[in-house]
């Protein structure tokens, strides 16, 4: 079964390098994405398909229920904002999140950070997924100094959006 898996990959991989060599060459020496998006680790939610970009257009940054916490996650937005120069920085939540789900169901004494930060949006009211984007996007300013200082001189706009797993449509607020 593992290795049926790994050849998937490998016959993946064949397909899109014959389908991408233009693009491949293209950007191996250099990258110039003009958005950086924080989005969910879901399997389901994949920047470059909702928004039909290709390689090059988009600084990605994954996490579990799309929060900006952490290092890794601040430092790798810091990098898209201070060294490529994004103009747009979105947190893109969604529908149907596993996070959001997991940090439901469980109790504040047994959760990690990740889920522990996700609860602290509940309160905000009933639509979870909406609410933890909304804490996402009033505390990414406050954890880097970096990124609130580049918003205040117009450098980099930061914009909250919701992906509906339903429908595939994106709303930004």
């Amino acid at each position: 079964m593992t290795e049926e898996l790994i050849k998937e990959l490998i016959d993946g991989n064949k397909k899109y390098i014959s389908n991408m060599k233009n693009e491949i060459v293209k950007y191996v020496s250099v990258q110039k994405p003009q958005i950086a998006i924080l989005t969910c680790s879901d399997s389901r939610v994949i920047p470059e398909f909702i928004f039909n970009k290709s390689i090059g257009e988009l600084f990605v940054v994954r996490v579990a229920g799309n929060v900006a916490l952490g290092e890794t996650v601040i430092k790798s937005l810091e990098y898209a904002v201070n060294h490529l120069k994004v103009k747009i920085l979105i947190i893109l939540g969604h529908t149907c999140c596993g996070a959001i789900k997991a940090a439901e169901e469980s109790e504040k004494s047994c959760c990690g950070e990740i889920l522990g930060e996700i609860q602290k949006s509940f309160s905000n009211g009933e639509n979870h997924s909406l609410c933890n984007l909304s804490r996402q996007l009033k505390m990414l300013p406050k954890r880097s100094e970096l990124i609130n200082k580049k918003m205040k001189e117009g450098k980099v706009k930061l914009i909250g959006a919701i992906y509906n797993m339903e429908s595939g449509k994106v709303e930004f607020l």
